[in-house]
């Protein structure tokens, strides 16, 4: 008896201490193994019976860790997740992807799932080019004879422009999606097929 008390504190205690570490609150947690905010309160002050398997497996999901991990029985989480921002990207993705197939027109689900390709596209296209623009132009002091060379009053103006260079793909990007929603109302299959020329210039298989 004292063991199974000492194994629900522990299953309590680290599951606290894993939601507190990601940010989340005990809602969030509940929505995802499908009980009250007041459950998991219990769970995690150990008052309430946290071990049985189905329990402790939503837990362990809810929070990306093991159940060998809950259980004190490793030190390792076996996660990739590594804080609050990655687990809303996921459940955002999820939710989108549960919403396939789209419940409207052919054509209409067609310029939903080309413009949604565009997006993480450009996205990807961005991370890339956002890295290489932070790791070399925000507040870098190594290029300031560069800048003079070039002609730029200062190192501070050649890292802005340089910066902004190196992300204005994206800026543009999300212009031309602007305008091409605002197309559509007015003239669907000159949208579509702007937005086909698009995602073509993105698709790496079209190269």
């Amino acid at each position: 008896m004292l063991k199974d008390k000492e194994l629900r504190k522990t299953i309590g205690s680290r599951a606290k201490s894993r939601r507190q570490e990601l940010g989340l609150n005990q809602p969030y947690v509940a929505e995802k193994m499908g009980v009250t905010a007041s459950t998991i309160q219990r769970y995690e002050a150990g008052t309430i019976d946290n071990t049985k398997k189905m329990t402790l497996e939503g837990l362990a999901d809810a929070l990306h860790v093991s159940v060998e991990w809950l259980k004190g029985e490793t030190d390792e989480y076996e996660t990739d997740i590594t804080d609050k921002r990655e687990l809303q990207i996921r459940d955002v993705m999820t939710s989108i992807l549960n919403k396939l197939p789209y419940d409207m027109e052919q054509s209409e689900s067609d310029f939903s799932k080309d413009l949604l390709l565009l997006m993480l596209r450009e996205y990807e296209l961005f991370v890339d080019s956002f890295q290489f623009a932070c790791k070399n132009f925000k507040g870098n002091t190594d290029n300031k004879m560069l800048a003079q060379t070039m002609g730029f009053e200062s190192n501070k103006e050649y890292n802005e422009i340089m910066f902004l260079r190196e992300i204005t793909h994206t800026v543009n990007a999300l212009n031309d999606m602007g305008d091409i929603v605002r197309l559509y109302s007015r003239n669907p299959e000159t949208a579509k097929n702007r937005l086909a020329n698009l995602l073509s210039e993105k698709d790496p298989d079209s190269v």
